[in-house]
């Protein structure tokens, strides 16, 4: 498969906190089939507080 890179923009209070979004979005990318990905975060474009609801039961 194809190696890209991709540059997005992450607006955060520290650089601390970019880096940490960054190496997180980095390793669900690596660890979890892109099908997978794709599809939890149409659901999350759609209704983004889902994501609140869903932390409730991890």
């Amino acid at each position: 498969m194809k190696k890209f890179k991709v540059a997005i923009t992450i607006e955060a209070e520290t650089p601390e906190t970019v880096q940490k979004v960054g190496n997180l979005i980095q390793n669900a990318v690596n660890k979890v089939e892109q099908k997978d990905i794709i599809r939890l975060l149409e659901k999350v474009s759609q209704n983004p507080g889902i994501v609140k609801t869903a932390l409730k039961f991890i």
